[in-house]
């Protein structure tokens, strides 16, 4: 009989090996794997919405609340009500979430050191460009 290979259960490994180190990494800050949504945050030349992190994130609105809950308890982000729309909150990063941004990236930079360890450059450029194929391969389907 022939075994059927799941194309999830590799990512997933991959996926829960690469959080574990980074969790690892970042023990300091109690993030809880929330360093993600710290850094989709910096990188935005402008406050976003919880709707607008959730598109980020690819997680769904009810997931960004906890994240946000948790992050806000830690005081690493702040909510603002929009003025022009009070149905509206923006998320801004605390002054500590901007100062440990730079020691998070620099994290993400070392484990992905180790990730890509002995891999030729080409098969990184590889595996990214057929991992984007199949995610849309799979977005197709999905609509």
């Amino acid at each position: 009989m022939k075994q059927v290979q799941l194309i999830s259960r590799s990512l997933r490994q991959i996926n829960n090996l690469y959080k574990k180190m980074l969790t690892k990494e970042l023990s300091a800050f109690e993030l809880d794997h929330h360093f993600e949504a710290l850094l989709m945050l910096a990188i935005q030349e402008r406050p976003i919405t919880q709707n607008q992190l959730a598109e980020l994130l690819q997680v769904d609105k009810s997931r960004v609340v906890s994240i946000i809950s948790y992050l806000e308890q830690r005081k690493l982000i702040y909510i603002e009500r929009n003025p022009a729309d009070r149905r509206e909150h923006y998320i801004h990063l605390s002054p500590d979430a901007v100062s440990s941004i730079p020691h998070i990236e620099r994290s993400v930079e070392k484990i992905n050191e180790v990730a890509e360890f002995g891999i030729e450059h080409e098969k990184l450029v590889t595996f990214f460009e057929v991992s984007e194929m199949i995610q849309q391969n799979l977005l197709k389907q999905a609509i």
